[in-house]
C-alpha cells in the first residue's frame, strides 16, 4: 500500500528469550488523513504481526497480514487491498546475521500492483546492546514491465546511560532504481534519500524519533514489512513512536508520522499524517 505503519522487526537486535521459544503477536490499527489531495480523502490500515522466537533467538520467524482501505473523492473507487508477509532471520553465525522475506499485494482495483511481489534480505554484523550495520535490499515485481531494486545500507549504536536506560542512534541511505517508470507516470529511474533515528529507552518505556529527507518511490521500509506500492514520489518525512511495556509480557505501543508527496494526477504537493495504536502480548 502506498502508507503502513513500523511493523517491529526482529532483525536489528539480537532477542533477548526466557524460553526455548518465544511468541509475540500484535494487532495494528492505522487511521490515515490527507491533506491538500484533490483525489484521497481518508485511510484506514489494520495488520496481525506475529513472530516466533526459537532457540532463545537464534532462529526468528515473523508474518503478517494487513488488509488496507483508503476513500477517493468523488466518483473514483475505494482502493481496497490485501498483503501478506513472511520473514525469517537467523543469528546461527553471531554476530553475523542474515535475513531473508517475501510479501504479496491483492487488490481488487485495477492497478499495476495487483499480484505484486517483493523479495528481500538484510545480511550484517550485530553487537547485542553495542551496535549493528548491514544492508538491506528488494525487489519488487510489478505488472506493466514495471519493477524496482532498492539498496539500504544501515548502522547504529547504544550509548548507555546506566545499567537500565539509554539511547540508539541509527542511520540509513537508501537508493532505489524503478524499471520502466514511465509505464506509471513517474519520470525518473533513480531516487536517493537519508535517515536518522534516535530512541531512548528504559525497561519501562520507549521513545523513538526519526525522520528522513531526500526522493522515494516505490519503497520498501521496515526490513520488508512495509510496501510503498502507489506511483506517489515521497520528498521527505518525520515520525514520532512510544511504547510501554507492561509486566514483562504486554506492550503497548502509539505512534503519529508525518509524510509529503507529490500526487502525479494534479502535481499537488499531499501531506499525509497517520496515527497507530497496538497492543502486543508475548508469552
Amino acid at each position: 500500500m502506498a502508507f503502513r505503519r513500523a511493523l517491529p522487526v526482529l532483525a536489528l537486535a539480537l532477542p533477548a528469550t526466557a524460553a526455548p521459544v518465544k511468541f509475540f503477536v500484535a494487532p495494528y490499527f492505522t487511521g490515515i488523513f490527507y491533506s491538500g489531495s484533490d483525489v484521497k480523502d481518508t485511510g484506514a490500515n489494520f495488520a496481525l504481526y506475529g513472530s516466533a522466537s526459537i532457540n532463545y533467538g537464534e532462529h526468528v520467524v515473523e508474518g503478517l497480514y494487513g488488509y488496507t482501505r483508503i476513500k477517493f473523492k468523488g466518483n473514483a473507487s475505494n482502493w481496497n487491498e490485501n498483503d501478506y508477509a513472511v520473514a525469517y532471520t537467523g543469528y546461527g553465525l553471531y554476530p553475523l546475521y542474515f535475513r531473508l522475506g517475501a510479501y504479496y499485494i491483492a487488490t481488487d482495483n485495477d492497478h499495476y500492483s495487483d499480484g505484486g511481489k517483493v523479495f528481500f534480505g538484510d545480511v550484517g554484523l550485530v553487537q547485542k546492546f553495542k551496535y549493528d550495520f548491514g544492508t538491506f535490499v528488494s525487489y519488487s515485481d510489478y505488472r506493466r514491465g514495471v519493477a524496482a531494486l532498492q539498496l539500504r545500507p544501515h548502522a547504529g549504536f547504544y550509548r548507555w546511560k546506566d545499567f537500565y536506560s539509554g539511547f540508539y542512534f541509527g542511520a540509513d541511505l537508501t537508493y532505489i532504481n524503478v524499471k520502466n517508470p514511465q509505464n506509471i507516470g513517474i519520470t525518473k529511474k533513480n531516487y536517493y534519500s537519508a535517515g536518522a533515528s534516535v530512541t531512548y529507552f528504559t525497561g519501562y518505556y520507549s521513545i523513538t524519533a526519526s525522520g528522513w529527507v531526500g526522493e522515494r518511490t516505490l519503497m520498501v521500509d521496515k526490513g520488508g514489512f512495509v510496501v510503498y506500492n502507489l506511483e506517489e514520489k515521497y520528498k521527505g518525512g518525520v515520525a514520532l513512536e512510544g511504547k510501554l511495556f507492561y509486566k514483562k509480557n504486554l506492550t503497548f505501543g502509539l505512534s503519529a508520522g508525518y509524510q509529503l508527496y507529490k500526487e502525479i494526477s494534479t502535481k499537488n504537493d499531499v501531506g499525509v499524517f497517520s496515527i497507530t495504536a497496538s497492543i502486543g502480548y508475548s508469552f
